[in-house]
């Protein structure tokens, strides 16, 4: 019902460049010089390693929040993350020189224009320059430092522009993509899995030297920090914070807008869906049910009620159809001209939007209006607080840094001041205690300093900090007898996986030369069967992954010839499948689709186009990476 939200995640400029790099490769702090030790030069710019580590763990924890679970270590490794991230943030700096080689220019009224439309710095709507300001600030970002990565991303988007512009396509390429994309083969297969192997295992000394040595690396232990902190948290300035009326006035006087309430209504309303697709009997048969319930609810049954037990909608029906209070905009635009027309207490005619026919009643309506200050005083009382807390929590910080300026002496400065001194255990990048998943800049800190040295207040947040660095740890391959356990664990693996290859090639074996079928091989070996749509358009498959050779084999299997010749490995175990059934395009749907597979060829011609523009730039710059630096982290 209500319109999707602006999705903040990622907005793709380039294939290549899969993270914003804005927001997933740190801001320009971290291009400053003197940001630790350098990673990579492209053209003589460099890439320092804080840079790259910032960016690589805010992209493991992009992918964690999009594949949750699922997104082991191991798939990490399979993905390439590591060199991946290298890649683009040297992609990235590629495309900003060439855009500077080319005089692409933004100008600042366009950086200007583009953050004020940002929902991020809006409050009903209306860009809030205090909440610009206090969200920079909440992650110790300044302002010129974030237009300044605005600019370059406007920049980056111009050029993309440049070239996208001029791609084209063709009748007979649209009709070459449905029939591609519309044909497919449907499969069964069963999973023969490592866990369900019986057959005992025995692990040798000698087996577990041999996969140590063959695989030591992925045993690397990285770099840690051992750090002292001073944490300043503004909750702790608040009470020596005063307030007084004229600041709550000066404060309700500039942010007017903030507390004006808009024009809103609370309706119910009751839902009968029309399918995407359906022909207009279908539509009209739907209205027509729509116009009964409308004569009950005019006899005077209660709306709830027929919306508990006829609503389609499945969020709202068990509240007898409620949807609280929303204002304009909230909802889709033939809704919403219905509701705001109508008074309390009236219903509508049936009403149709993309979702179906709607019948509306409102049952209440709350007038725009201005909120007083008498209102609103303890909540601008309480925020002026914070922001005054924040402000002497930052001062006071700034004070110690300029007092231990020689001394470094954090312990001193704790006793003396009354402030607690943390002492942390050895930690990874990523792993300091101030660090969350969307903000390391603790690590980043600590990482970038050398034993002994002390940070400048550092802003964690709302939070500040000072830094002294105990000592560092490098990054070391453990001793087997450490890791031993862990090492017997992947052999057991590796063996179980092979046991279960074993046993899928001899039944595939089997099938192919008729000493047992389909049904038999499942009912002896209690497999379950599990069914699979394969296109000839993409990687993935659901339930298997991206298996290439499978999608390379199925094709050429048939009723008379069921079963591949080779058995397929997958996270799950080998699998073994079977061919059930070929589907191939219907010309009847080519018109309903054209239009979406024009745009998707044209995105892809984009993309390719891109990547020869990518490729041919780096071949003219010098691009080098510190390997040995690389290979540490």
């Amino acid at each position: 019902m209500r319109k999707n939200a602006a999705s903040w995640i990622i907005k793709i400029l380039f294939v290549v460049i899969i993270i914003v790099f804005i927001f997933f490769y740190g801001f320009s702090d971290l291009r400053k010089a003197g940001s630790g030790s350098v990673l990579a030069k492209v053209g003589g710019r460099k890439i320092y390693l804080n840079e790259y580590l910032t960016a690589y763990k805010n992209t493991v924890q992009l992918y964690r929040t999009l594949y949750k679970d699922q997104l082991s270590d191991e798939m990490i490794e399979k993905l390439g993350l590591k060199q991946k991230v290298l890649e683009d943030l040297i992609d990235r700096e590629v495309l900003l020189q060439e855009a500077e080689r080319q005089n692409v220019r933004v100008a600042p009224e366009s950086v200007r224009a583009a953050i004020t439309t940002m929902p991020a710095f809006q409050e009903n709507g209306v860009f809030s320059q205090r909440l610009y300001q206090r969200t920079l600030s909440h992650v110790g970002i300044t302002e010129a430092d974030f237009e300044k990565d605005k600019e370059r991303e406007l920049v980056l988007k111009m050029l993309q522009d440049m070239l996208f512009n001029a791609v084209t396509v063709s009748e007979q390429e649209v009709r070459d993509l449905f029939t591609l994309q519309n044909e497919k083969v449907l499969i069964d297969y069963v999973v023969f899995s490592p866990d369900r192997q019986t057959e005992s295992i025995t692990v040798s000394d000698e087996d577990l030297r041999t996969y140590y040595e063959k695989n030591k690396e992925s045993f690397q232990e990285p770099e840690k920090a051992r750090v002292q902190y001073v944490l300043f948290d503004p909750h702790d300035f608040e009470p020596r914070v005063e307030v007084t009326d004229a600041e709550i006035q000066e404060y309700y006087q500039s942010e007017t807008d903030r507390f004006s309430l808009p024009h809103q209504v609370r309706a119910r309303h009751l839902l009968l869906k029309v399918e995407k697709g359906a022909s207009p009997e279908q539509e009209q048969k739907v209205r027509e049910k729509a116009l009964q319930l409308r004569a009950r609810i005019a006899q005077g049954e209660d709306f709830a009620t027929l919306a508990q037990k006829f609503s389609e909608d499945t969020a709202s029906a068990p509240k007898g159809g409620d949807l609280g209070y929303f204002k304009k905009g909230d909802m889709v635009k033939p809704f919403e001209q219905v509701a705001f027309s109508l008074k309390a207490g009236e219903v509508s005619e049936p009403v149709r939007t993309p979702f179906g026919f709607h019948i509306i009643r409102v049952e209440d309506i709350k007038e725009a209006r201005v909120q007083p200050l008498d209102e609103v005083r303890e909540t601008i009382r309480a925020e002026i607080r914070k922001e005054k807390a924040q402000e002497l929590a930052q001062q006071e910080a700034k004070r110690a840094y300029n007092r231990l300026f020689k001394s470094k002496n954090l312990e001193e400065y704790a006793r003396d001041s009354g402030m607690k001194l943390l002492t942390t255990d050895f930690f990874a990048y990523g792993q300091g205690p101030e660090d969350t998943p969307d903000n390391e800049v603790f690590s980043r800190e600590a990482f970038g300093l050398e034993p002994g040295d002390l940070s400048a207040a550092l802003a964690l947040g709302q939070k500040y900090a000072l830094i002294k660095l105990l000592e560092k740890k490098p990054s070391a391959i453990p001793e087997l007898s450490q890791v031993r356990e862990t090492v017997r664990a992947r052999v057991e693996k590796e063996k179980r996986t092979e046991q279960a290859r074993t046993s899928a090639q001899t039944a595939l074996a089997s099938l192919r030369n008729g000493t047992i079928t389909w049904d038999g091989l499942v009912r002896d070996k209690g497999l379950e069967v599990k069914s699979a749509e394969i296109r000839r358009a993409g990687d993935y498959i659901a339930g298997l992954g991206t298996l290439p050779q499978l999608k390379e084999e199925v094709f050429s299997l048939s009723v008379e010839q069921p079963f591949p010749a080779s058995v397929y490995q997958t996270d799950q175990g080998s699998v073994v499948v079977k061919f059930k059934e070929r589907q191939t395009a219907d010309p009847a749907q080519f018109e309903k689709q054209a239009s979406a597979l024009r745009q998707s060829l044209i995105r892809s011609k984009q993309r390719e186009l891109f990547d020869q523009f990518l490729n041919t730039l780096k071949t003219k710059t010098e691009i080098w990476v510190d390997t040995k630096r690389f290979a540490g982290v």
